[in-house]
């Protein structure tokens, strides 16, 4: 009874089915959604990959690898193409007969039959048998009908010109993408998109019978045209081996630009090396000469600077080309004692004759009349101070020591090219300006792209970087460097009938932080002022042997060459006046001047229309180059031995 009674006190157990079927359509959505969500991401999220990783295990492929583009120069000469190889394999699976293959292989290649039966033999799905095989070597192979035996297309970079250009065409790696020059800075345009052929296989690999074969077509990287000229390149680079021969120096190089559009038509360096046979084993070979040392490194530029000091200090209305100054030999600044090239001094000379003369005090003067925040607000403008945006790898900017930190004797030093370090590339472009109206170019190698495709082209665009000095200015420069090429250090550089104006360079080398005794880096900088060639030629020879570096007897001749060559080769016909006859007058015997005093010989020779250098510090002449009973004429400079 009270257990009854017990029991009809408890609550009654509720069952609620609509929660359980709530419990179960809320299952089944997610569920649904679950499954959705992997459908979504197998059929569109990750089909591709899903896709490509079935095929890669239905199909066997074969890589085609894509040819690369071409470089040629503005006439369309090829400078560097690709020639078709093949690599050949062996997928032992599919094999029929290991002996006949490795017998066919030895015969071929040349292979030990026992050493490519042992490697055709190993289990595994596929091995490389040859590589970089000819097209004769192919056909032997296929003809066999012999079956397992397949091949892949690949490329060989090649240079028609082997050692030509080197630095700045540059090569490319086993992979076959550039590493340096044009074909590093260019690399996305010369590079193509490999291809592939793709073979139905079993699950071991196999080939299946009556099974489909498809072939994805590589596409070929574009061409790069730029605007080098191998005509003028050749001319450039037979003056560095005219260098090499005379001088034996360290190192050489030769620019040559159109200084009114930026074109770099040659860029030669010495030492290099042939393209087609890279000293990849070599590594101080290899990094010491595959950079271009035109636009990578910097040097001290010596009087060339002169060319930008005079144009600032014109520009900026501080000189005048009359105006006169005394050069003593010395100038005392900041207490210390700076000398001009010529130890005993020039005395009253004018501006004009200063540039023509490159007297030291001419420009320190000018500099100091400048002050250092003009005077850093032109080297600003000349580009010096940054990068040039030449489109060659590794490029670097001047070095200048910090406008603040300037002294005086920093500025008086700065004025004739000491005390500051500049790229070739970077000095050229910046004189360059100075007979360009004041229109700083941005120097380029790239003319155009083409695709060899779609025949479409993308021309290259490199614009002006602003305006360096007025045009006025650039005129009066034009007349005073024109000078220095007639009557003045560079007169070795003059070509009868055409008009060149230029600047000798000689810079002293620093090692350690202080003069390195007897090594120097011999210059010429001049610019054709004829309309049909408007090229400005940089010439650096580094640390010549012997007693001749004065850039007036080593660099000066071989600009003379090399514009003489270039006039020939564009057909640019001379203008003969009577001045030819003053700058060069009749060719003569040269006399004895041994015994005679410096300033006697000098005299002499100065009235005979010869430029003299002097090597010592005596005061009486010891010897001479040209010897006495040479055949020489105004172009000539004499060089005095004062012991």
């Amino acid at each position: 009874m009270r257990q009854h009674e017990k029991d009809h006190n408890q609550s009654p157990i509720i069952h609620n089915p609509r929660k359980r079927l709530l419990a179960v359509l809320l299952l089944a959505a997610f569920s649904f959604v679950a499954v959705l969500a992997k459908m979504f991401t197998v059929m569109v999220a990750e089909s591709g990959d899903l896709q490509a990783r079935a095929v890669s295990q239905w199909m066997r492929d074969v890589p085609t690898e894509a040819a690369r583009g071409r470089i040629l120069d503005r006439n369309g000469t090829v400078l560097a193409d690709t020639a078709t190889r093949y690599n050949i394999y062996v997928r032992p699976n599919a094999v029929g007969s290991k002996q006949e293959v490795a017998k066919l292989l030895s015969e071929v290649f040349g292979y030990d039959y026992n050493d490519i039966l042992a490697k055709i033999s190993v289990r595994t799905s596929e091995v490389t048998v040859a590589r970089g095989a000819d097209k004769a070597e192919l056909d032997a192979v296929i003809s066999s009908g012999l079956s397992g035996i397949y091949y892949g297309e690949d490329n060989l970079r090649y240079y028609p010109f082997g050692d030509f250009m080197t630095q700045i065409l540059g090569f490319t790696g086993f992979d076959g993408d550039g590493q340096t020059g044009l074909e590093a800075y260019y690399d996305k345009y010369l590079s193509g998109t490999d291809g592939m052929i793709l073979t139905d296989t079993d699950l071991i690999g196999r080939e299946i019978e009556g099974g489909g074969s498809y072939y994805i077509p590589a596409v070929k990287g574009m061409d790069v045209m730029t605007t080098l000229d191998a005509n003028i390149q050749l001319i450039a680079e037979g003056a560095l081996r005219a260098a090499q021969a005379r001088f034996d120096p360290k190192s050489a190089l030769c620019i040559v630009m159109d200084y009114t559009t930026g074109e770099i038509a040659a860029l030669a360096e010495y030492p290099s090396f042939d393209l087609n046979d890279v000293p990849r084993d070599d590594i101080e070979t290899l990094f010491g000469t595959s950079k271009s040392k035109a636009v990578s490194t910097v040097y001290e530029p010596g009087s060339t600077f002169k060319i930008l000091t005079a144009a600032a200090a014109l520009d900026a209305g501080k000189v005048s080309v009359t105006d006169r100054y005394y050069c003593s030999g010395i100038r005392v600044v900041d207490g210390q004692k700076i000398r001009c090239w010529k130890a005993k001094g020039h005395g009253s000379i004018s501006f004009a004759e200063g540039v023509a003369e490159s007297c030291n005090c001419v420009f320190m003067d000018s500099a100091l009349a400048m002050g250092t925040e003009v005077f850093y607000d032109y080297l600003d403008a000349f580009g010096l101070r940054s990068e040039t945006g030449v489109d060659v790898t590794g490029e670097t900017s001047g070095i200048f020591i910090a406008e603040e930190s300037v002294k005086s004797v920093d500025l008086a030093r700065i004025g004739f090219g000491q005390a500051v370090a500049v790229t070739p590339i970077g000095m050229l472009t910046a004189a360059a300006s100075v007979v360009n109206g004041g229109r700083l170019v941005t120097p380029h190698l790239l003319s155009e792209v083409r695709d060899s495709y779609s025949g479409q082209t993308v021309k290259g665009e490199f614009a002006e970087r602003g305006r360096t000095v007025s045009e006025s200015t650039s005129g009066t420069m034009c007349t005073l460097l024109e000078n220095v090429v007639k009557q003045g250090s560079g007169k070795s550089a003059y070509v009868p009938g055409y008009r060149i104006a230029g600047k000798t360079g000689t810079a002293q080398k620093y090692e350690d932080g202080h003069i390195a005794q007897g090594k120097y880096i011999s210059s010429f900088l001049g610019f054709s002022l004829e309309e049909e060639a408007p090229y400005a030629v940089l010439l650096l020879v580094d640390e010549p042997q012997g007693y001749m570096y004065y850039g007036s007897l080593v660099a000066a001749p071989l600009v003379g060459d090399i514009f003489e060559n270039i006039f020939a080769y564009l057909g640019v016909s001379p203008q003969f006046t009577g001045e030819e006859q003053e700058v060069i007058g009749e060719p003569f015997s040269l006399a004895d001047y041994t015994g005679m005093s410096v300033q006697q010989a000098k005299a002499k020779l100065a009235a005979l229309g010869l430029h003299a250098e002097t090597d010592g510090s005596g005061g009486v002449v010891t010897g001479q180059i040209p010897a006495a009973g040479s055949v020489v004429d105004g172009r000539n400079t004499v060089l005095l031995f004062t012991g």
